[in-house]
């Protein structure tokens, strides 16, 4: 028996395929938006639990309890760290200072997102509510969005442009076989 037989894959042509400096800087240029690194931002926070449908005394209770521990951070927001450790309910923060580390939009609560991006670096928010009850934030950090440079993005875009470039290169390939 003898067997002939063609291999078509999109690997090798990818491998075969060349894309030029200007094309991956056209491509860069075109798409900018796509390479820009969003605006984070770091804070740390109390929290006294109190969920929305707990009665009534609960939440006024925890309310209160809040507004004293905010008092303290107003008048020592060097302490803000040891009164976290101290009073928060947060099982994942508290024992970090109430850190939750950077994170962009998206990442917590509405309620809660909208006061760490509306503070200044530093700034104790007022008491905030949220589903998880009652917080006290502090803005530690903000990484500006930024765009990232060309050369960062570079081996991306080509891979990018070699894919398709491949994928068409492929199609062509398969018609011309079968014809």
């Amino acid at each position: 028996i003898r067997a002939e037989y063609v291999v078509l894959s999109r690997e090798a042509l990818a491998e075969q395929t060349t894309i030029s400096p200007d094309d991956i800087k056209s491509t860069y240029e075109k798409n900018a938006k796509n390479y820009v690194t969003e605006e984070e931002r770091r804070a740390s926070h109390i929290l006294i639990q109190s969920p929305a449908d707990a009665p009534e005394a609960e939440q006024q209770a925890a309310r209160a309890k809040i507004e004293t521990i905010l008092q303290q951070a107003k008048r020592t927001p060097g302490e803000f760290s040891r009164l976290a450790k101290e009073h928060s309910q947060d099982p994942g923060s508290a024992a970090k200072g109430g850190d939750l580390g950077f994170f962009p939009r998206g990442a917590m609560v509405k309620p809660f997102e909208e006061a760490v991006f509306s503070l200044k670096e530093n700034q104790i928010s007022d008491v905030v509510r949220s589903d998880f009850g009652f917080h006290i934030i502090r803005l530690t950090g903000i990484h500006a969005a930024k765009e990232k440079p060309l050369a960062e993005v570079k081996g991306e875009i080509e891979a990018e442009l070699k894919k398709t470039a491949s994928s068409r290169k492929f199609a062509e390939a398969a018609e011309t076989f079968s014809n």
